[in-house]
């Protein structure tokens, strides 16, 4: 899969984001466990440690991480192209 950023990375374990507002999300955990990550509905889904997903939803829905530590999960505005 090609991807293309557009936006800066933010740390979703730091608190809710809407990730300016994106419909396609990179996420990456850079914890050494697996993380929750919980939408804005109250749906939620794990992260394995170093996986990268890409998650698709509604611009104003926040994604927030739960790693239980300090370690970063950043996510990216991106738009892509194929498989």
């Amino acid at each position: 899969m090609i991807i293309t950023p557009k936006s800066a990375a933010v740390d979703i374990n730091a608190g809710a984001n809407n990730v300016s507002t994106a419909k396609l999300v990179s996420l990456v955990n850079t914890n050494s466990g697996a993380c929750l990550i919980v939408n804005s509905n109250g749906n939620g889904f794990y992260v394995a440690a170093g996986e990268r997903v890409v998650v698709e939803k509604k611009a104003a829905e926040t994604l927030e991480a739960t790693t239980g530590s300090s370690a970063s999960v950043w996510a990216s505005s991106i738009g892509y192209v194929g498989p």
